[in-house]
């Protein structure tokens, strides 16, 4: 007979299935910690400080295709793990009866050894027989081969994709595995050329392979899930975020939280958590358009229970995340991939993608022009294309494609057009400037003193306006009326000026029907006087009425882009300026144009008006005056460096045919800074309880990077150090303060509190010198040298303005060569 069990023995088995999978996880994370170290860290040494990524460079190992990664990979642990050596790396899931490999390697080894210190260097040879590295030159990189054997079928009945791409017929999905395998490559190296290729040939891979998941890939790749004007905000923060890996992981609050301040990124904390974690069962490999739409669901849901709604889509995509699938999804959530591609380097990838895979459709399904079937003007590959003649297509290609997206800010409106002619010289046939699609604004080059102008400019004529101090705005009427204003940054802030749309209407002219305008929208009083900014700032930006308005507005009109139906963009200035004025008539305290004179770079009557024109700008509360090149040169030089600038209006572009004077010129100290807080000390004595000095860095745009630039203590009130101790405080949910610099932080301080970039300042200073402790366009003037400025002086906070439109390091490095030539300038005269 056999033995009863004891009580004891029944309660332990009372414990369940739940206990006993507990009780192996735990086991498991000990089993991890002898192995690895701690599994939830996820940093290696061999990683460079800059790039805190487990993910790895692969590079192409001779003709063998061997590729080594020291990506983190993951290994399927056994009872034996701990007296083994070697690991083997689990690759197969089944899904629906087929068995798809989730992982890249085929043959895989892998060497783990722990050091004394418990240091781990773990590297793994991946042996893909056939299959080509990413980062392999695209002119070499044959994407027809590239083994997608292992990616999920599409199912029969394809609903209707978020992204609208789905006329196109595929029967794979891109697996998202394959877009954070190219993000951890990525962000593992600093070359901007190797950058460029991993972009380049993973987008060849879809065009070939997958063409409909290159839309949302491009906006994936863009940091967000669509165009800014769409004003699509996926509204994840802290509190969805801890929420959802708590459900995943079981990790406390209170550990991610102290995971978040150990490693200052939700991205390596979800990839901390998730790999502490076994399912048992294995779900579905996610594929990159069901993480787009899935976003696109999160930023749809509003009202009563957003948060646990929202939490349950990003739980849904956690759970099914494996590797590096969880770091970048989440990353994604919060607007920051960290993989240092910018939205140029996308271009360029995705550019080069079109010439050399890409192919044009049968000539009767889409007939070309007799200048468009010279296939020596098509941006397509052909068979007998030397690397020379790629080269150059792929150059004139990106300038096409960033010209295009200048216009035309929309991946929604681009790729399927590209997908569907084949070929990117056609760009402009559908992708052009169109009213309701905001352009990217041009933008004044700074110049530091009145004669630079002059010198600049030499016998040109041009055009003197007012830079008046409110908030610049693009407004758009189609011929029906119906009316779209956006910001600088192509926001929709339409709601904002109901005021505006009822007055566009009575500024047209009889003959005016569809326009885009360039304006500066001022608040005025009951007088019409022009405003500060900051009363402008006051205005409420959110259900606004006609009744409820309290300050009121005008608009400054000074260019126009877009006229009955016709693009105006090449036009000189000065036809656009006439046609601004045919078409469009003041009306009072509502629209009129900006202040401006008509001037001469030779006559010295002329310069001495401009003089008095800029004072009174001044005078009359503006920042300062645009000066505007108004015809084409009269002979341009093909292919000269230095020729003179056009006319034309260009988008996206900072250019010498707009030149920038502020009001600081004429108090001697140059042009002012806008700036990004990054770090504090804490104060002393009188400002005993507060931040000062605050650290502040420019922006590098090539390399997505904020670079220290000055400490600043002055400026401020006593109201300002409280709102800023508000602003950034340690208990908020925003977490503002980090316990670590940022990645994309370049200095050499050491503050005693980090921010997170959010905010811009505008800054005034002496003078930029050359810096040992400052990294401001570091390697530009000085190897290893970067620019302070000297003396810095807190001016206003610029609301108006993201981080990325902080200063450039290049515009940091040409305010200090324009001083440094017009000191050298001025010793020559002193000489003399």
């Amino acid at each position: 007979m056999p033995k009863r069990k004891s009580a004891a023995s029944n309660n332990k088995r009372s414990i369940g299935i739940e206990a006993f999978f507990e009780n192996q996880r735990k086991r498991q994370h000990v089993l991890e910690q002898e192995a690895y170290g701690s599994p939830l860290n996820p940093f290696y040494p061999e990683l460079p400080t800059t790039k805190m990524d487990t993910s790895a460079k692969i590079t192409a190992i001779s003709n063998d295709n061997v590729v080594t990664t020291t990506a983190a990979a993951s290994i399927q642990n056994t009872e034996d793990q701990t007296k083994k050596s070697s690991h083997t790396i689990k690759n197969d899931t089944k899904v629906d009866g087929d068995v798809i490999p989730t992982a890249l390697p085929q043959m895989t080894t892998a060497k783990l050894s722990v050091s004394s210190s418990k240091t781990i260097e773990k590297e793994s040879t991946i042996i893909q027989p056939g299959q080509q590295s990413l980062t392999t030159d695209p002119l070499v990189f044959d994407p027809s081969t590239y083994s997608v054997s292992s990616w999920p079928k599409k199912n029969v009945n394809i609903k209707k994709s978020t992204s609208n791409h789905e006329d196109i017929s595929t029967k794979i999905s891109a697996p998202y595995s394959f877009l954070a395998q190219a993000f951890a490559i990525i962000a593992d190296t600093s070359s901007r050329i190797t950058i460029i290729n991993i972009l380049c040939n993973m987008l060849r891979v879809l065009i070939i392979h997958a063409p409909s998941d290159i839309l949302p890939t491009l906006w994936l790749c863009s940091n967000t899930i669509g165009a800014s004007y769409k004003g699509i905000e996926l509204g994840i923060g802290p509190l969805v975020l801890t929420q959802a890996l708590t459900a995943v992981s079981g990790a406390t609050r209170q550990k991610l939280h102290q995971l978040y301040k150990d490693h200052g990124d939700w991205g390596d904390v979800a990839y901390a958590v998730k790999t502490s974690v076994r399912t048992i069962v294995e779900p579905k490999p996610l594929t990159i358009t069901g993480v787009f739409d899935t976003l696109h669901t999160v930023a749809s849901v509003e009202g009563k229970g957003t948060v646990n709604e929202k939490c349950k889509h990003i739980q849904r995509l956690l759970l099914a995340a494996k590797d590096n699938e969880a770091r970048y999804i989440v990353r994604t959530c919060v607007g920051n991939l960290r993989i240092g591609a910018v939205g140029t380097t996308v271009l360029i990838g995705f550019a080069r993608a079109c010439v050399l895979s890409l192919t044009p459709p049968l000539a009767s399904s889409l007939p070309l022009s007799s200048q468009q079937q010279d296939t020596m003007k098509l941006l397509y590959r052909n068979p007998n294309d030397s690397k020379d003649e790629l080269i150059q297509k792929m150059k004139i290609a990106e300038g096409l494609l960033k010209e295009c997206y200048a216009q035309c800010p929309n991946w929604d409106v681009i790729v399927p057009w590209l997908l569907k002619c084949g070929d990117i010289k056609r760009i402009f046939e559908q992708c052009g400037l169109t009213v309701g699609v905001p352009l990217r604004p041009m933008l004044g080059q700074i110049t530091k003193t009145m004669s630079n102008v002059f010198t600049k400019l030499r016998s040109r004529d041009f055009v003197c306006e007012f830079k008046y101090d409110g908030q610049r705005a693009q407004i758009h009427m189609d011929a029906r009326g119906n009316t779209h204003i956006f910001s600088r940054h192509l926001e929709d802030m339409t709601d904002k000026y109901p005021d505006i749309v009822r007055c566009l209407p009575h500024i047209k002219k009889e003959r005016t029907g569809s326009f885009i305008m360039d304006a500066e929208i001022v608040a005025i009083n009951e007088n019409g006087k022009i405003l500060p900014f900051q009363i402008l700032s006051n205005r409420e930006r959110k259900n606004v009425t006609i009744e409820n308005i309290k300050i009121n507005v005008c608009i400054l009109a000074f260019d126009l882009m877009f006229l009955n139906d016709s693009s105006l963009l090449q036009l000189s200035f000065r036809e656009r300026k006439l046609l601004l004025k045919q078409h469009f008539q003041p009306v009072e305290n509502k629209f009129n144009f900006v202040s401006s004179i008509q001037a001469s770079g030779t006559d010295l009557e002329e310069q001495e008006r401009m003089q008095e024109f800029f004072e009174q700008s001044v005078n009359e509360g503006c920042e300062g005056i645009m000066v505007k090149v108004l015809d084409h040169p009269t002979s341009i030089k093909s292919g000269a460096r230095n020729q003179d600038p056009l006319a034309t209006y260009e988008p996206d572009k900072r250019m010498e045919s707009w030149l920038k004077i502020k009001k600081d010129y004429l108090e001697g100290t140059g042009d002012s800074l806008d700036l990004v807080p990054i770090g504090a000390w804490y104060g002393n004595g009188r400002k005993a309880g507060w931040y000062s000095p605050i650290l502040l860095a420019c922006y590098n745009p090539d390399n997505d990077t904020f670079e220290s630039v000055c400490k600043c203590m002055s400026g401020f009130t006593d109201k300002f150090y409280k709102e800023m101790k508000h602003f950034y405080n340690e208990n908020d949910s925003q977490q503002r303060i980090l316990d670590h610099p940022r990645h994309d932080y370049i200095t050499d301080f050491q503050p005693d509190v980090w921010f997170d970039a959010t905010e811009v300042w505008e800054i005034k200073g002496a003078d930029i010198t050359v810096s040992p402790m400052h990294k401001g366009g570091v390697g530009r003037v000085d190897e290893n040298k970067g620019l302070s400025l000297r003396f810095p002086r807190y001016l206003r906070t610029r609301s108006d303005k993201t981080i990325y439109d902080a200063t450039t390091s290049d515009i940091l490095t040409a305010m200090y060569s324009n001083q440094k030539n017009l000191q050298q300038q001025q010793h020559h005269e002193e000489k003399k």
